[in-house]
C-alpha cells in the first residue's frame, strides 16, 4: 500500500503538476491524522471496556462481601445473644453452684467476647474511586459511604467493650482463687459468683456494654443489607418483590402488620433485646416513620424519601427488664396513617405501592 503511494507521488512530481499534488498530500495526511484517530477512538473503546469490566468485577465481590458481612455479624450476635442470656440468669438469681461447676465458661463471663471484623477492603476501594464509577452507580457509593460511617461508631463501641473486658480481666486475676483450680479455691470462686454484690455490678456494666455493641453490629448488618438491595436495584435490576424475596431468603424477617387503630393491650413482645433493623420505602412520595416501643417509650421520628433504603440505630436503654420492642407507625405527607408495624429482630419493613 506505501509502494502505490508513493507511485503516484512520484508520477505527479514527474509530470509536473503540483496543483494536484498539494491536493494528494492534503489528502495523504488527512488519511494518516484519520488512522490516527481511528486508534485512538479504539484504544479508548478498549479502555472503556477494560474499566467497566474491572468496575463490575468489583461490585460483584462487593456483593460477595455484603453476604459475607452479612453472615459474620450473625456468628458475632449469635455469642451475644448467648451472653445476654446467662446475664438475665444472673439477674434472676438462677444460676446455681451446679451450673458453675459444670460449665467453666462462666468463670469467664465478663471478659469473654466475639470481635466482628467485616471484609471492607473491597468497598473501601470502590469508594476511593468514586470519581471513575459511573453516574448510574452513584446510589451504590452513598450507601456503602454510609457503610463506613457505621463502620467508626461500630469500632468506637467495640473499643469501649474492649475496655470493659481488660478492667474485668484485671480485676477477677486479683483474686488468687480465680486462677488455681484446687477445690477450696473452687468453692470460693463460686460463692464468690454467686453471692457477691460487687460481681453482680461488674456482670451488669458488662451487658450495657456488650448491648451498646450488639446494637452497633446489627445497624452494621442493616446497612450491609441496604446497600446489597440498592447494588441489586441497580446492577440486576431487582423489583420490589425480588428484593423482598432476597431478604426472606438470608433469613430477615418481615415486621409483623397490625391495623392503624392497634392498642397497647393487643401488642405482644417481639424482640429480646435493642437493636437496629431495616426501612425501605419503595414508592414514589415520601412516607414518615414514628417509632416507639410497645409501651410507648423511645419516640423517634424521621422521613424516608421515595426508593431508599435506610436503618436508624435500636431503642434507647430500657434495662434488663425493659421493652426492646419496635412499633412502627408509617403515615403519608398529610398524616394519614399507611400501617403500624411490629419489628422482628433482624426484620425488615418495606413499603409499596400496593401498602397505600
Amino acid at each position: 500500500m506505501l509502494r502505490f503511494f508513493r507511485t503516484i507521488r512520484q508520477r505527479l512530481i514527474t509530470e509536473n503538476k503540483f496543483s494536484r499534488y498539494l491536493l494528494y498530500a492534503i489528502g495523504e495526511i488527512l488519511l494518516v491524522v484519520i488512522g490516527i484517530l481511528i486508534a485512538l477512538q479504539v484504544d479508548n473503546w478498549n479502555e472503556e471496556r477494560k474499566k467497566q469490566r474491572e468496575i463490575s468485577q468489583l461490585l460483584l465481590d462487593i456483593e460477595q462481601d455484603l453476604l459475607l458481612n452479612y453472615e459474620l455479624a450473625d456468628q458475632a450476635l449469635d455469642f451475644y445473644r448467648m451472653q445476654d442470656s446467662v446475664v438475665k440468669r444472673i439477674a434472676n438469681n438462677s444460676l446455681t453452684a451446679a451450673d458453675y461447676e459444670n460449665n467453666s465458661r462462666l468463670d469467664y463471663l465478663v471478659s469473654n467476647w466475639e470481635y466482628y471484623l467485616p471484609a471492607e477492603k473491597n468497598i473501601n476501594q470502590f469508594v476511593e474511586s468514586e470519581k471513575l464509577v459511573p453516574a448510574v452507580y452513584k446510589p451504590i457509593v452513598d450507601g456503602l459511604k454510609k457503610l463506613q460511617n457505621f463502620s467508626s461508631v461500630l469500632n468506637d463501641a467495640w473499643s469501649n467493650l474492649d475496655a470493659n473486658i481488660d478492667e474485668n480481666t484485671k480485676f477477677l486475676t486479683s483474686f488468687n482463687w480465680f486462677v488455681k483450680k484446687d477445690s477450696l479455691s473452687t468453692a470460693k470462686r463460686i460463692a464468690f459468683f454467686l453471692y457477691e454484690e460487687e460481681y453482680q455490678t461488674t456482670v451488669f456494666r458488662y451487658w450495657v456494654q456488650t448491648q451498646n455493641y450488639y446494637d452497633k453490629i446489627t445497624r452494621y448488618r442493616a446497612q450491609t443489607i441496604a446497600t446489597l438491595a440498592i447494588l441489586k436495584q441497580l446492577k440486576d435490576n431487582y423489583s420490589a418483590v425480588e428484593i423482598q424475596r432476597l431478604f426472606q431468603k438470608i433469613g430477615m424477617t418481615p415486621f409483623a402488620e397490625y391495623r392503624c387503630g392497634v392498642t397497647r393491650s393487643e401488642l405482644q413482645p417481639l424482640k429480646a433485646l435493642r437493636s437496629s433493623e431495616l426501612y425501605a420505602n419503595l414508592t414514589p412520595e415520601t412516607v414518615h416513620f414514628k417509632l416507639t416501643n410497645n409501651e410507648g417509650q423511645g419516640v423517634t421520628e424521621f422521613a424516608v424519601p421515595p426508593n431508599t433504603f435506610t436503618t436508624i440505630p435500636g431503642n434507647d436503654y430500657f434495662g434488663l427488664e425493659g421493652d426492646n420492642t419496635t412499633l412502627a407507625r408509617v403515615s403519608d405527607e398529610t398524616g394519614n396513617c399507611i400501617g403500624t408495624y411490629g419489628a422482628f429482630e433482624n426484620g425488615f419493613l418495606m413499603i409499596t405501592e400496593s401498602d397505600r
